[in-house]
């Protein structure tokens, strides 16, 4: 079985951009597959690099992982100096990483934090002075996308994210048209918040609706309900907000396929302009993997899982979605603008607590990513990168391929994978039309063979 899903951001980031993890069984398997899925929207949220096969588990979201943001070890963009570098491609695209939760949800892996409210105001000082400092080290050309991921955005007070928003807007030349996406719970979701994203340039939600199903939200620990993400969703359409995308899981224990169905069925009604669905995974050090090992949560059937996705493609479908990448379905004109720089492979500076940035001179590509603790964060600012490392042509090739093949557009294979793209074409996975590869639907479920065919 193979499954692979996508997280947003903040370390996560399909493998030149956000997040993308990739868990599942041996990609020779010839059995009935799992489906595969990714979240990202974005976000996307600090992890390493993971493409597994022989692993049990399912797979995931909030999305949002296979993390690739770099700089590079042996030859740095932008050296200890305040000089900029020009031999790399202009940043477009920006993402920023708000670390804060409260409550740490049992499946959850991502770089966020419980309990930690109180350093929101030296974390937002933080972010200024490495946003400014990357500012004056990198180039930066007028910004078409924001994208603010977490943790859970929405905790932060309206003061400071009114702060922050006119900050970044100070700071940067964000295009008047510019993508501003936040990411928000709908537990933490009030009028003098939505008022506060709207009046600093916010023109689209992520709301982390997960389901609607009780049952499934104990399962994950998730400490909403389905009237809450409701009156959120109603309260932010009726002030104003045009463009709301809203999260689901599946794939998890004690969901049948009859509540995935009502789940569907209850999103749809609400009119959403975008939908991502994860199939969830277990991830190592996590609570809900830790109560799996223990027999407390039941595996979840191979079988019902790709159901679930079966179901999902003809629901959303129905209702004028199209499904334009692994894991995200949306009306005509409202795809995710900032995940679609991650499957391009576009220059993203991201910001915070273990956010990862991308960049590029064309050929070779780097990645780097920031301190992951919020105090470590605060503390290192404006000098907040952790670690990173270059890629070398064959590899940034390879991983350009493998997001490119994340989308129903695909791409314009880059040279050199000819052997790959033909066993890939005869397993039915991959199609070429007009001098593009593009996955199937059935490459599309099964992303992560394409991934381990080509990484």
């Amino acid at each position: 079985m193979a499954c692979v899903s996508t997280a947003r951001c903040a370390g996560r980031w399909p493998s030149c951009g956000r997040s993308t993890r990739a868990c599942g069984a041996s990609a020779s398997a010839t059995a009935r597959r799992m489906p595969t899925s990714s979240r990202s929207e974005g976000r996307s949220r600090a992890s390493k690099t993971e493409w597994r096969s022989g692993s049990r588990s399912s797979c995931r979201t909030t999305a949002r992982r296979l993390t690739i943001c770099a700089a590079s070890s042996r030859r740095p963009v932008g050296s200890a100096t305040r000089s900029k570098v020009f031999d790399v491609q202009p940043f477009r695209h920006l993402y920023v990483h708000v670390p804060f939760c409260r409550h740490k949800c049992g499946y959850c892996d991502f770089n966020a934090y419980a309990g930690m409210d109180r350093l929101m105001p030296d974390y937002v000082d933080a972010l200024e002075l490495e946003l400014v400092f990357a500012r004056e080290r990198y180039p930066f050309q007028q910004l078409e996308t924001v994208y603010f991921g977490g943790g859970t955005p929405s905790l932060l007070p309206p003061t400071l994210a009114a702060r922050l928003l006119a900050f970044i807007r100070g700071t940067f030349n964000v295009a008047p048209d510019a993508e501003v996406t936040l990411e928000a719970n709908p537990a933490s979701t009030d009028e003098a918040k939505i008022a506060s994203w709207l009046d600093g340039g916010v023109n689209r939600l992520s709301l982390g609706v997960q389901g609607f199903d009780p049952k499934a939200l104990a399962v994950l620990e998730r400490r909403t309900d389905a009237s809450q993400a409701t009156r959120a969703f109603a309260l932010a359409r009726a002030m104003g907000v045009r463009n709301i995308s809203i999260d689901l899981i599946y794939a998890v224990p004690y969901q049948s396929k009859a509540t995935w169905l009502d789940t569907l069925g209850r999103a749809v009604a609400l009119d959403p302009d975008h939908v991502s669905t994860y199939c969830l995974s277990f991830e190592e050090g996590t609570l809900l993997y830790r109560r799996r090992a223990e027999g407390r949560v039941p595996e979840v059937d191979a079988d019902l899982q790709w159901d679930q996705l079966d179901a999902a493609c003809v629901e959303l479908a129905a209702a004028g979605f199209r499904r334009y990448e692994v894991s995200n379905w949306a009306r005509a004109g409202f795809e995710s603008r900032h995940n679609q720089a991650y499957w391009r492979c576009r220059p993203v500076y991201g910001a915070g607590a273990g956010a990862h940035s991308y960049a590029t001179d064309g050929a070779t590509a780097w990645r780097w990513w920031n301190v992951a603790r919020p105090r470590e964060y605060i503390a290192a600012a404006p000098t907040t990168k952790a670690d990173g490392e270059e890629l070398e042509p064959r590899k940034a090739a390879a991983e350009s391929l493998m997001l490119g093949l994340r989308t129903t557009d695909g791409m314009v294979a880059p040279s050199g994978f000819d052997g790959e793209l033909v066993k890939l074409e005869r397993a039915g996975l991959i199609q070429r039309v007009s001098g593009r590869v593009s996955p199937t639907r059935r490459g599309l479920d099964l992303h992560n063979q394409i991934a381990l065919a080509v990484l």
